[in-house]
Formats: structure tokens, sequence, C-alpha cells
């Protein structure tokens, strides 16, 4: 069985701070969380673009790690359709997209109501 893709909903980069960190980190951390939207596994970036960015600008493969706690305990406290919504329309600076190819996830383009269809 292949790992989710990973994806994102910020395209949004600071060139000059991308190079920074591939100049001057060792270990690049990327805060993913794993997640089923709509039926599919997802690894969503949550944090830590730009030391993505910087880590494969290097040929280095990042250190992904879970969410703080904090992001944690507030999709805990979400019901199960609450907290799908929520990953589905909390979109950053663009629609969701493929970390690996830019392609649009299609499949979560459409708003997600927190109760689900009716």
């Amino acid at each position: 069985m292949s790992e989710a893709p990973l994806i994102s909903s910020q395209r949004h980069l600071d060139r000059d701070k991308v190079l920074r960190k591939a100049r001057t980190f060792s270990v690049f951390v990327v805060r993913v969380h794993a997640c089923t939207l709509r039926g599919r596994r997802y690894r969503m970036v949550v944090d830590g673009h730009h030391n993505l960015a910087a880590a494969r600008m290097l040929g280095i493969e990042p250190r992904f790690k879970a969410p703080g706690s904090k992001f944690q305990r507030y999709l805990n406290r979400m019901a199960p359709l609450e907290r799908e919504a929520f990953l589905i329309n909390n979109l950053t600076d663009c629609d969701h997209y493929y970390v690996d190819t830019g392609e649009v996830v299609a499949e979560l383009l459409n708003v997600e109501e927190p109760w689900g269809s009716l």
C-alpha cells in the first residue's frame, strides 16, 4: 500500500526565506496531519511550507512530524463531520493541491457543510 498523497492549500513561498533556510538549516521539519477527507487518505501540510521547499531545493528529505498539541486539541473538540468540513474549507491561499505535482485535488473543490449531506 502506498503512502497517502501530500496535499496543501498554501502555494505562496517567500523566495528569500526559502533560500535562507536552505543555506542555514540542516534539518527541515514539516508538520503534516494525516486525515481522511471524502473517503480518501491524505497527508496535509499544516506548517513548514518554506522548510519543505528548502529541503526539496537541496534534495534532502524533510522530517515529517505531526502537528503540535494545540492543533490536535482543536481538532479533537470537533465531531468527525465538523472536523472534515473544517479541513476541507480552511484554505490558506489556494485550493488544495497535490504537493508533488501541483495539480488541484478535484475531490476537495466544493465547500463541505459541517453537518454533511442531507
